[in-house]
């Protein structure tokens, strides 16, 4: 969910990232539905969509093409980044995205075993490197990234770790009192209770 309420759908298979309100409508949509593409109006199976603080509008077109491309909160096309390969600003399935307080985005390099942070334009900052092949990201409240089942402060410093599978972890939330949702590709979704 964005900072307005609005539901967002990632269908890969579909190339089309959704915005629908409560009742269920879709109110925008990214790429073209059927069509596959690297274009300013397509995808190649899309993987993830974040939010800046500003409410632009970020999704990992990850399955097939490597980049990160940025919208403005209307939707409007305004750049992207990436391609293929191991370097800096490079991705082998860049999967998942999340923006932190300071619009810094961090991209899961999944089969590059990393996180990259970036500005908000897609300048590179750095690296995370052998965090292993994480499937899901999530910036807490109080500014802390979830990625698969491990914690790490935003200068990439490993502080805490879930127990169990949740390092498979494919989609991650927290709710404000800290609760950690992990759902996990045998459609089942653990949740840890903050003690």
């Amino acid at each position: 969910m964005d900072s307005e309420g609005g539901i967002w759908l990632v269908d890969a298979t579909g190339h089309v990232v959704y915005k629908m309100n409560q009742q269920g409508q879709v109110i925008m949509q990214l790429g073209t539905k059927g069509v596959s593409g690297a274009g300013h109006d397509t995808f190649n199976l899309p993987t993830d969509v974040a939010f800046a603080p500003n409410g632009d509008i970020y999704v990992s077109d990850g399955y097939a093409n490597e980049r990160v491309v940025k919208y403005s909160p209307r939707g409007e096309y305004l750049l992207e980044w990436g391609k293929r390969g191991s370097g800096p600003g490079e991705f082998t399935l860049p999967h998942n995205l999340a923006i932190d307080a300071k619009g810094r985005v961090y991209v899961t390099d999944r089969e590059n075993q990393r996180i990259q942070v970036f500005d908000s334009n897609g300048k590179f900052l750095k690296e995370w490197a052998g965090v292993g092949g994480i499937s899901a990201l999530f910036i807490t409240q109080d500014q802390k990234l979830w990625a698969g089942g491990a914690l790490f402060d935003l200068d990439g410093n490993l502080i805490g770790r879930l127990p169990g599978s949740s390092a498979g972890a494919h989609g991650m939330a927290a709710n404000d009192s800290g609760d950690v949702y992990s759902a996990q590709l045998s459609g089942s979704v653990e949740k840890f209770v903050t003690e």
